[in-house]
Parts: structure tokens; C-alpha cells; sequence
């Protein structure tokens, strides 16, 4: 008779332990799921955002010379986009942008970002106040003007995408 009831204890205890383990498992893979549908929704941006940058379209937009020549012109970054408004209104994105343009000896240097703020939101100087960014660099070469000479130098553009919420 003992035996009888050790194994019905044993078949509730492991019965309750399978239940236990579906429940953890289940609720970590929907967490799981959640945030990396939200990572994935910031790299479509950014991805979509580099694109819009690398491409020949007038201001605020594209900053290369044409469609043949992808040279990032520094002059339509400096003074149209890094002296310009709102990088997430003009790029139509409902997240934060933070955008850094940097040469790559660093000899020139400027960044376009949100400067709206809404109620609770982070405002692009202070991106990193955020909990989800996702960073995409791009490398590409930048036709810079000096003293009516032309040259280029290899560089950087960092663009952030981050939800100004989740701080």
C-alpha cells in the first residue's frame, strides 16, 4: 500500500513540474519574441534611414553628389542637415534619430538629431538616456571643399535609432 501512494505522489509532483516548466518556457519565449520584434523594427529604420542618406535627393534628405558618384558631400551635411531641423520629423520616423557624420581622422564632425520632445520623451542630445537603441555604422568617403579645392576623405555615419519612451 505504500508503494501505491509514493508513486501517485510522484506522478501529482512530476505532473505539477512539467506544468511549472511550459509556464517558465512559455512566458520566456514570448519575452524573447517581444523585444527582438522591437530590436528588429529599430534596425528596419536605421537601415531605411542610411539608405535615404546615401541617396542623391535634395536636402534634407540625400547626401551624395549622384546616383554614379556616392561620395557623401560634407558642405550638404554640415550646413543642410547638421544647421537644419528635426532629423525624426524631416526623415519621417515615428522613433528618435541621432545621426554622427565624422571623418575619419576626425578633422570634421557634426550630428543631426530629434530636438522635439514630447511629454516623458528623450531628446536626441541625450540618446542614451534611452533602454532600446540600435546603432548602425556606415563608412563611406566624403567630398569636402577647402578654399575652392575639392578632396575626399574616407569617413563615418553613425546613425542611432532609439525609442524616446523607454527611459
Amino acid at each position: 500500500m505504500k508503494g501505491q501512494y509514493f508513486s501517485f505522489d510522484a506522478i501529482v509532483g512530476a505532473s505539477i513540474f512539467i506544468l511549472t516548466l511550459v509556464a517558465i518556457f512559455s512566458y520566456w519565449y514570448g519575452v524573447s519574441n517581444s523585444i527582438e520584434q522591437q530590436q528588429s523594427v529599430l534596425a528596419k529604420e536605421a537601415i531605411r534611414i542610411a539608405d535615404i542618406l546615401y541617396s542623391p535627393t535634395e536636402i534634407p534628405y540625400g547626401t551624395t553628389v549622384n546616383w554614379s558618384d556616392r561620395h557623401l558631400v560634407w558642405d550638404k551635411i554640415e550646413n543642410g542637415l547638421c544647421d537644419g531641423d528635426d532629423a525624426q520629423d524631416l526623415l519621417g520616423s515615428e522613433y528618435g534619430v541621432a545621426i554622427q557624420f565624422t571623418t575619419r581622422t576626425g578633422s570634421e564632425e557634426c550630428w543631426w538629431y530629434s530636438t522635439s520632445t514630447y511629454d516623458n520623451s528623450v531628446d536626441g542630445s541625450a540618446y542614451f538616456a534611452s533602454n532600446e537603441i540600435y546603432h548602425v555604422r556606415r563608412v563611406g568617403s566624403y567630398l569636402i571643399e577647402d578654399e575652392g579645392e575639392f578632396h575626399t576623405e574616407l569617413g563615418y555615419v553613425d546613425i542611432y535609432v532609439y525609442n524616446p519612451f523607454s527611459n
